[in-house]
Formats: C-alpha cells, structure tokens, sequence
C-alpha cells in the first residue's frame, strides 16, 4: 500500500468533497468500493497514519474529534475565513 498516495488522495477530498463544520470519518473521504478493496488491515494501517497526521498538523483544515459509537476515528474539517 503507497500511504502517500492515500494520503494525497484523503486530502484532496476532504478539501473538495467536505463541506466546512462536516464531521466525517476517513472511509467517507472515498467511494465505497474504493475503500472496500482495501484490506482490513491496510485501512487500519492507513488510519493510524491519517490520524498521525493529523496530530502532527500535516492538514491543517482538519481536526479530530471524538470517536463514534463504532469506536472509529472522527474528523471535522474547519476552515478559517480569510
């Protein structure tokens, strides 16, 4: 798996697809298909390197809150007016 490319791809959505205040979790940043052929363990790899992320401000646009009621990760994108 190219986390890389992932991770370009995440961003690139999440910055045209999700709208200001939206909260969403990583699979909503892909089709469902898209994300589905991923094996479990490459979209728990790729999570964990999302989240790092994140943490390390990487995507400024997009915070973390907190988990859902199915224990998974999630975000909201929030961008200052400028």
């Amino acid at each position: 798996m190219n986390l890389e490319y992932w991770m370009e791809k995440a961003k690139q959505n999440a910055l045209i697809k999700v709208k200001n205040g939206e909260v969403f979790e990583l699979k909503d940043l892909f089709d469902g298909v898209e994300w589905e052929r991923l094996s479990k363990g490459d979209r728990i790899r790729f999570g964990k390197f999302f989240a790092n992320a994140i943490s390390e401000r990487k995507i400024p646009e997009i915070k973390r809150v907190q988990k859902g009621a199915n224990n998974h990760t999630r975000y909201i994108k929030c961008m200052e007016d400028k």
